[in-house]
């Protein structure tokens, strides 16, 4: 997965600028963080990269980087045949 589509599907789902959200940001201090976009996150991450994310996994993540790293681990740990999972 690409930082670069990654953060730029950040951006849109927080609806805020460019730039706004960097690797280092700490998730929870992301502006417009909320329950709604904790789930659009989910949802995000299963339509754009086709990765099915668990809540516990986006938790256990500090920063951007750290549930981006998260995801990619766990996509070629357990893979299915049309869908890929993360913890």
């Amino acid at each position: 997965m690409r930082n670069s589509s990654f953060l730029a599907a950040l951006h849109d789902l927080f609806e805020v600028d460019a730039g706004t959200i960097q690797l280092t940001s700490v998730l929870k201090d992301v502006p417009g963080w909320s329950s709604l976009t904790f789930i659009g996150l989910i949802a995000t991450i299963d339509d754009e990269f086709g990765v099915s994310v668990s809540p516990i996994t986006i938790l256990n993540c500090n920063t951007v980087a750290d549930l981006l790293q998260a995801i990619d681990v766990d996509q070629t740990e357990v893979e299915t045949p049309q869908h890929k999972m993360a913890a």
